[in-house]
């Protein structure tokens, strides 16, 4: 039994571990179309900007290179409300697109 066990287990573990690679996939374009409509107010959101229009929003560059960034912390910046950062109806796809877009600019 716990020769068939573990050939099974570790093959599930290695399709999750495929699948949640291909979800975290997003569409580095669109990521910054829709960063300039929804994000661009209170963020520089092209790496040259040094500066934020908000001055207290940190810059996409900022964020990307914050030592330990990463698509999970991006993903919880954008669906938990926190001080001064409006809450956002965004879809699944686009929050992993703008992610996408953040992570790129390393």
């Amino acid at each position: 039994m716990k020769r068939v066990l573990f050939p099974v287990l570790l093959f599930a573990l290695a399709s999750a571990a495929g699948q949640v690679h291909a979800q975290g996939a997003g569409d580095r374009q669109q990521g910054l179309r829709l960063a300039q409509d929804v994000c661009s107010e209170c963020h520089a959101i092209r790496r040259a900007l040094s500066q934020s229009p908000n001055p207290r929003s940190p810059t996409f560059y900022q964020l990307a290179s914050t030592p330990g960034m990463t698509t999970a912390a991006l993903m919880v910046a954008l669906t938990t409300p926190h001080a001064g950062m409006p809450m956002f109806m965004l879809t699944a796809e686009e929050r992993e697109d703008i992610i996408t877009y953040i992570l790129s600019l390393r």
